[in-house]
């Protein structure tokens, strides 16, 4: 009897180490998001786009997000074809980057596989300008450069009070006062590349065709219709509906359902 109770305990002893390490194995062989990541780069280099762009989704959803991920999905949407999904995608990454050379590129080129051709409306030279300035980059990089150049000019400053010698005394206070100006502006940049992406809300149209509603109701009248990869801009919402302005600043309303928000 006593045999049979010490070979029982043996038994559950490895019972229990066994699904010990089973565990601890899983858990630490557990992919991390850079590992998922390099796994959904090496399924889209075979050609196996569609599972890539389910890996690359994956990662979204856990809530690892960057412009190469999104800018890795957009070109796994384009090998199949899937227009509007690459277009909301390098969107989504240009959000995240702006002025990147290879998702703008790609952006271009997945438009111009749209039914829509909008012409925007003429911007003046310095709002063009100043548009071009503003997305040169993201906010972080605005804010870090802005910091810097605070930090510069308390630098400056303190060479100014403390220097005994006329010309190092003019020299720090011009350098404090330039470096304090450019500090301050380019925090206002930055301040307005946040408001940029957190205040103005774009989608892309992605069903096949939309009818754009006089109305946020199915029976108002139909003003025009957009399709697919479309982009639009939001000025309002109500009850599962949007108002848009697309580029040529034409207005109306549309089901959310039709579009996804970038």
């Amino acid at each position: 009897m006593k045999q049979n109770q010490v070979l029982y305990i043996k038994i559950a002893a490895v019972k229990l180490t066994v699904s010990l390490i089973l565990f601890l194995s899983t858990f630490n062989l557990s992919a991390s998001p850079s590992d998922q990541f390099n796994k959904a780069n090496a399924l889209y280099r075979s050609g196996n786009y569609k599972v890539a762009a389910r890996s690359y989704e994956s990662l979204i959803r856990g809530g690892y997000v960057s412009s190469a991920l999104y800018y890795n999905l957009g070109n796994a949407y384009y090998k199949q074809d899937n227009i509007p999904k690459a277009i909301l995608n390098y969107e989504r990454a240009l959000k995240l980057k702006p002025g990147d050379e290879d998702v703008s590129f790609n952006l271009r080129l997945a438009n111009l596989n749209t039914v829509d051709k909008i012409e925007p409306l003429p911007k003046l030279f310095y709002e063009q300008w100043k548009d071009n300035f503003i997305s040169l980059y993201n906010e972080d990089i605005w804010s870090k450069i802005g910091i810097t150049a605070l930090w510069t000019a308390l630098l400056f400053s303190i060479l100014y009070i403390f220097s005994n010698r006329s010309f190092l005394k003019k020299t720090g206070f011009f350098a404090t006062l330039i470096f304090l100006v450019a500090g301050v502006f380019i925090l206002v940049v930055a301040g307005i590349q946040h408001q940029r992406l957190t205040g103005n809300k774009s989608a892309i149209i992605t069903e096949t065709s939309a009818y754009i509603k006089s109305s946020p109701d199915d029976k108002s009248t139909n003003l025009f219709m957009l399709h697919a990869g479309t982009r639009i801009d939001i000025i309002d919402e109500l009850k599962g509906w949007k108002k848009i302005r697309i580029a040529n600043g034409n207005i109306g309303w549309i089901s959310e359902s039709e579009m996804e928000i970038i």
